[in-house]
């Protein structure tokens, strides 16, 4: 039996021997190693931000910023005063009743505007006699008169030719008056401005007819019966409340047979009959 219990000592000593060595081992390692996990701290390090992408939203997102930068694009162009408008005529006083005539460039319309009124947000601010301002959004804009524009020029032969034309006739309370005459002053706004200057009369801050300030000795509509300080009303029954009611009419007069001018003289009012041939 000693002999059998010496045997399996003798083979189990490796054994034994190897254990002692790993356990050994496994103490020196347990004591110097650092106790933290090295691995844990470089981990730390690199942490990546969690994001959740939501890919149908994406796509909304995408089409919706594709939408507005369409109709950015497609927003119409600012309106440019200063290349797109002529500056036809300029009627200038020393007060607020002044006006103007401007044309579109790519149109054959003509517009007439007084002081504090505006033209496609552009505000009629100041009136000169070769110039205009207007303003928007706080800036100034200066416009020219249109030099070449034969309208607002004085033709001295003209104007002595017309002299020779120009017949008017008394008939009864009628006066008669040559449809050519009519046609040299409907274009020429300068022979209107040397012969005559008017001024709107306002009742209850509106426009309630326009007031003859000044008439020159040899001007035609002083043969026409117009007198100095007469307050013209209304013209074949139309009411004069602003200078585009009188402009509407200068437009069309010499397609005009006959005219009636109902004015205020001396506080009476008084009729005038013109015909037209």
């Amino acid at each position: 039996m000693n002999i059998n219990f010496n045997t399996i000592i003798i083979k189990a000593l490796p054994t034994f021997i190897v254990i002692f060595i790993a356990f050994t081992l496994n103490t020196i390692i347990l004591i110097y190693l650092p106790k933290e996990y090295v691995i844990d701290k470089e981990i730390k390090k690199y942490d990546i931000e969690y994001n959740k992408y939501n890919i149908n939203k994406t796509f909304q997102d995408r089409k919706r910023v594709e939408k507005v930068k369409k109709v950015v694009d497609t927003k119409p162009k600012e309106y440019s005063l200063l290349s797109n408008i002529v500056l036809k005529a300029i009627y200038a006083t020393n007060d607020d009743s002044s006006w103007v005539i401007i044309s579109e460039k790519s149109s054959s319309k003509t517009h007439m505007l007084s002081i504090g009124e505006e033209f496609k947000n552009y505000v009629l601010k100041e009136v000169y006699s070769t110039y205009v301002f207007f303003e928007k959004n706080g800036k100034r804009y200066k416009v020219l008169l249109n030099d070449k524009n034969e309208e607002n020029k004085l033709d001295i032969k003209t104007v002595i030719e017309d002299k020779i034309e120009q017949k008017i006739e008394k008939i009864a309370d009628v006066y008669n008056i040559q449809k050519d005459t009519v046609k040299s002053y409907t274009k020429n706004f300068s022979k209107i401005w040397k012969e005559i200057s008017i001024k709107e009369i306002k009742k209850d801050g509106k426009i309630d007819g326009f007031k003859i300030n000044r008439l020159s000795n040899k001007s035609i509509f002083k043969e026409l019966g117009l007198r100095k300080n007469d307050i013209i009303k209304s013209v074949n029954n139309v009411e004069l409340t602003s200078y585009a009611d009188a402009f509407k009419l200068y437009k069309k007069i010499d397609k005009l047979t006959s005219l009636k001018f109902t004015i205020l003289r001396n506080n009476e009012e008084l009729e005038l009959e013109y015909e037209i041939k």
